[in-house]
């Protein structure tokens, strides 16, 4: 009996403390990023203290929530044309992301699909975040020869 009961209590904590990890809780992701650099679909972010409108950005809330600072244009910053050279105007949109597995997040604009995708993490430490947005296998080995002719690392 005495038995049964510990174990009842064991799981009835293990279900709980599984339910209150939730897919959106990391607390060095949930800050305000500023993009410092855009190549071939890589994004290096820095964190900055306020949202600044004037440059693109992210900001992770724990609710699973995000909020983009987006270029208007149907292509957002992914063209490099409009990053950082050209003087773009920025819009806020509200948008959602997820966990998709430890190194991995799911970011969805409903009304901006710059940013739409999966997203792995390739670095995240106190002020610096660089992400890489996957595509499929094909699409992914064309991106990674333009890479290594550019010479650029991950």
């Amino acid at each position: 009996m005495k038995k049964s009961i510990g174990i009842l209590l064991l799981s009835f904590f293990a279900i709980n403390f599984v339910k209150s990890q939730d897919r959106t809780s990391n607390p060095l992701l949930l800050q305000t990023w500023k993009l410092k650099k855009l190549d071939t679909y890589i994004y290096t972010y820095e964190t900055q203290d306020v949202f600044d409108t004037k440059n693109p950005g992210l900001k992770f809330n724990k609710n699973g929530k995000v909020i983009g600072n987006l270029s208007k244009s149907a292509n957002g910053y992914d063209a490099t044309e409009d990053f950082p050279n050209k003087a773009s105007k920025f819009e806020r949109y509200s948008g959602s992301w997820k966990k998709v597995s430890d190194s991995s997040i799911a970011i969805v604009f409903p009304s901006n699909n710059s940013m739409n995708g999966t997203f792995t993490i390739s670095r995240l430490i106190g002020n610096e975040l660089k992400l890489k947005k996957v595509f499929s296998a094909d699409i992914e080995k064309k991106l990674d020869s333009i890479r290594r002719t550019k010479d650029i690392s991950y």
